[in-house]
């Protein structure tokens, strides 16, 4: 009787596809990723065709010498999964392409979508930008705008957690504002007035005396009345505390 092999359940997640970020140490190689259709742009007897990832665009090539599906198969938009093979081109922005062989077409948009969303900015009214924002978020330029605050996140985040700094997160719903004054949001909190907090100082203030030192990256609400694009009435405030130890010592 033949031993039958037992599966084991390990908690490893097996790739069977590679990430935008490792497609350089690829080339040469045959790979799937997936992502969105981004842009088509075809040329006299080939086409490029610009997938969006995760993290990144990604330049990908479909020509009838190599690709073993059509071209009329892919709408801009429709998620997909790409088998191409990597080629180096120094031509290219990142210096290789995806060279199309097959595609599996996971869903197609149900409808043209009414802004336009490949160009470098997107062309429309501020009204517009918000009323389609799931939609206009998928532009390169304006989806860039998380990549920057999480890098100034991660920045931040770094230097203090090799400083022996404890990361804290702090009650947004306060009973009283830590700086006093007209210029906070008061809220009814099952019968009581409670208001949003201004700043998490008080709460850093008390955990200084446990960790000595803490920071937090978290939201902050000033109701200040303004006349300006930029305002402070919600931000993301990254803040820190530290206790300072003084002491005198024998010499002598």
């Amino acid at each position: 009787m033949k031993e039958e092999k037992v599966k084991k359940i390990t908690g490893e997640i097996l790739k069977t596809e590679v990430e935008a970020e490792m497609l350089k140490k690829h080339i040469g190689e045959v790979v799937q990723i997936h992502g969105s259709v981004y842009k088509i742009r075809k040329m006299s007897d080939f086409a490029f065709v610009i997938l969006r990832t995760k993290r990144a665009l990604i330049q990908c090539v479909y020509s009838e010498e190599f690709s073993n599906f059509t071209l009329d198969m892919l709408k801009e938009e429709s998620c997909v999964v790409v088998t191409a093979a990597v080629v180096k081109e120094e031509r290219a922005k990142a210096g290789y392409e995806l060279r199309m062989k097959e595609v599996t077409v996971l869903s197609l948009p149900e409808e043209i979508s009414p802004i336009v969303i490949n160009q470098k900015k997107v062309d429309t009214s501020l009204e517009n930008l918000l009323n389609y924002r799931p939609i206009t978020l998928r532009n390169e330029k304006e989806r860039a705008i998380f990549k920057i605050q999480e890098g100034i996140c991660n920045g931040f985040r770094k230097f203090l957690h090799e400083n022996k700094f404890t990361e804290i997160h702090t009650p947004k719903i306060v009973a009283a504002g830590a700086e006093g004054g007209a210029n906070i949001f008061r809220l009814d909190y099952f019968g009581k007035e409670v208001y949003l907090a201004q700043s998490p100082q008080f709460y850093k203030q008390m955990m200084v005396g446990v960790f000595e030192r803490v920071f937090e990256i978290a939201p902050v609400f000033r109701a200040e009345k303004h006349d300006t694009s930029r305002h402070l009435n919600e931000y993301t405030g990254n803040s820190f505390h530290r206790g300072e130890r003084t002491y005198c010592k024998r010499v002598s």
